[in-house]
């Protein structure tokens, strides 16, 4: 074998290599995987509860609350997303579905992150939702508090939040029908005995 055909052989094995590297890293950045918030101890006796960070937010109607204003003492989930967001847009029947299952017994705020994600605007979310015919509870994010508040650095991002308003569990990235049913199951056990979102 010639030089050149050694390194012409070389250089397509490097070029499948990254190739393969990127469609795992594309496909892993899209699921979201559940973790324990903290220290990874769950609900273990001595492991210190921590409270979901505050943000200010706003209604479909422009009226300006915060989470923990917003947060009425059942267990929560905090999903940010976007229209513009594949992932987002993917997972959000699963959340129409929860939230139709679970929507007296856990709340769910779904925030929209405005152009904090490139090329989306109220405008676009607004008829995103209104096309999709999605009931669940919408609020806006419009300086980034959230965003913020969070440390985001992609969407989607759910938080799934105690009754006292704690976090504990998030995912980073677009969540399947098992593991939002995982999460819902973590802040509210009733609901894996239930088998409707899973």
């Amino acid at each position: 074998m010639t030089q050149r055909k050694r390194l012409l052989l070389l250089l397509a094995g490097f070029v499948l290599l990254l190739a393969a590297a990127a469609m795992g890293y594309t496909a892993l950045s899209q699921r979201g995987a559940l973790s324990p918030a903290g220290d990874g101890s769950g609900s273990q006796e001595g492991s210190a509860p921590i409270p979901a960070p505050d943000f200010q937010m706003e209604t479909p109607e422009g009226t300006a609350l915060t989470l923990l204003e917003a947060l009425d003492g059942r267990p929560a989930v905090v999903n940010f997303w976007a229209s513009t967001c594949g992932p987002c847009k993917t997972e959000m029947p699963d959340f129409q579905a929860a939230f139709t299952d679970y929507g007296q017994d856990i709340q769910f705020l779904m925030v929209n992150v405005g152009d904090a994600m490139s090329g989306e605007t109220r405008e676009k979310a607004e008829a995103y939702l209104e096309a999709e015919g999605y009931t669940f509870p919408v609020y806006y994010d419009v300086d980034y508090s959230g965003v913020t508040a969070y440390g985001l650095r992609g969407f989607p991002s759910t938080f799934f939040l105690d009754g006292d308003g704690n976090v504990t569990a998030y995912a980073s990235g677009m969540l399947t029908q098992s593991t939002l049913a995982d999460g819902l199951a973590m802040i509210r056990p009733e609901t894996a005995a239930d088998g409707k979102a899973g």
